[in-house]
């Protein structure tokens, strides 16, 4: 359904939603017989917002692209960018390998506690509503980073994401406790 004003693109209607709302605005205390011109000259745009008050998931699909533009490498383990258009933004806060006692586990392997990390932003994102297909950007803080750590966890990105999301990957000398080697924040678009 085509609606005067409206777009596709979600950010466009909250654009056009904020135009139809003053522009339709009537002075407090005065009748809207005097604007009458006012109220005829912009009743589809009145019946639009209507329509978009009462429907709004009709205007506002989560949408996530992925993009490897020309002129940057072309990586297969994440993406260069990501363009979001959902209207809930989550941002999980950076998770370890913490079990839900707050045990750290598997103490000296980064390997498995990469695991564990990944199965705590399932679960957080999850708990906001979401899924790892949600998931549009990953911060990853390594202890110690070697170049060839890049290898493994580009593989356990490729697993745990049905796209690559756009990923950082930063090499640090320790994280909040000295057992815990492996920290990845996300940033989640809902619809």
């Amino acid at each position: 359904m085509e609606l005067p004003g409206f777009h596709e693109n979600p950010a466009s209607n909250r654009d056009a939603r904020s135009s139809i709302i003053s522009t339709c605005r009537c002075r407090p205390n005065r009748s809207l017989s005097r604007h009458s011109a006012l109220s005829t000259q912009h009743l589809p745009r009145l019946v639009a917002l209507v329509a978009l008050l009462m429907a709004p998931a009709a205007f506002a699909q989560p949408d996530i692209r992925f993009l490897n533009p020309d002129g940057l490498f072309k990586p297969s383990t994440f993406s260069q960018i990501a363009i979001t258009s959902g209207d809930t933004v989550v941002y999980i806060s950076g998770q370890t390998a913490r079990d839900p006692t707050s045990q750290i586990v598997a103490v000296g392997d980064v390997k498995k506690q990469a695991e564990k990390v990944f199965e705590n932003l399932r679960v957080a994102v999850e708990a906001a509503g979401g899924s790892m297909e949600d998931i549009a950007k990953i911060t990853t803080y390594i202890v110690g980073l070697k170049p060839d750590d890049r290898l493994w966890i580009g593989e356990m990105v490729k697993k745990h994401f049905p796209k690559p999301p756009a990923h950082t990957l930063v090499g640090i000398s320790a994280l909040a406790a000295p057992e815990l080697l492996i920290e990845i924040e996300a940033v989640a678009v809902l619809d």
